[in-house]
């Protein structure tokens, strides 16, 4: 996977109804990199994710993916522009196991093309979504819950099978929202390596979180959202900037 794509934000608003959520928002998410978003709660984090993706159209603004307006997209075509998400509230096919969960989610299914399932090839395409979906859940300590219901596994469990089954879509640019809230603190480390390979392996990560630990250790780029883009940059810059400290790091140092 190369990395020659990027997000591009350029002047969005977006409300609902007399709720104003954002305005003038302008803002790169660059290519092979992690960007963490960050702002506090009813900001937009969630709203934007939503917008990429084709849920909500902006009021005004563009979004741009490899230099294509995504004007236009809708949901259930953000996978045909290599783009993949995951939600705030966990969503999980319940009834199903968790390797089926992330077996799902493979592109160029067999069963979508119903000649192509007695095919020698189907077979070995199916033996491959195996045994990388089994590779993606040990990464993540959770091969041991492989054949469990995902309704059977804890809340964090299934905030990493929803980061383990958008990996295997195979899209380059990922939207994970708050990936690691509700995940035991032993489990952090194990989540960080993961996203620190998949930037190895040229994917485009937005990261909407609260942790500010895991901000600083793994984010290049931090882009704070208050009402607009109040401040944008290395970590380092970002988390020292005056406004960012007054207006949203401290309601949560001194919360």
């Amino acid at each position: 996977m190369t990395s020659t794509n990027k997000l591009e934000y350029r002047n969005l608003a977006k409300h609902f109804d007399g709720l104003h959520v954002f305005a003038d928002v302008t803002f790169e998410v660059p290519a092979g990199g992690i960007t963490a978003l960050i702002g506090p709660n009813g900001a937009g984090k969630s709203t934007l994710i939503n917008m990429t993706c084709g849920v909500f159209a902006p009021d005004s603004g563009t979004i741009v993916k490899d230099g294509r307006d995504l004007h236009g997209l809708r949901a259930p075509r953000a996978l045909a522009a290599s783009l993949a998400r995951t939600f705030q509230n966990v969503r999980v096919f319940p009834t199903l196991t968790v390797l089926e969960n992330v077996l799902v989610a493979f592109p160029d299914q067999p069963g979508d093309d119903p000649w192509r399932l007695f095919a020698p090839a189907a077979r070995a395409a199916e033996e491959r979504h195996r045994a990388t979906a089994l590779q993606l859940l040990e990464r993540l300590g959770l091969g041991a819950d492989a054949h469990r219901r995902a309704d059977a596994i804890p809340f964090g469990s299934q905030k990493l099978l929803a980061l383990a089954r958008v990996t295997a879509t195979g899209a380059d640019t990922l939207l994970l929202d708050e990936t690691t809230t509700g995940l035991e603190i032993s489990r952090l480390p194990l989540v960080l390596e993961f996203l620190r390979v998949l930037r190895s392996e040229g994917r485009t990560i937005l990261l909407v979180e609260h942790n500010m630990d895991v901000v600083t250790d793994l984010a290049d780029v931090v882009v704070v959202l208050h009402g607009t883009v109040i401040a944008q940059g290395t970590p380092q810059h970002v988390l020292h900037d005056e406004q960012v400290i007054r207006e949203y790091l401290g309601r949560i140092y001194h919360a």
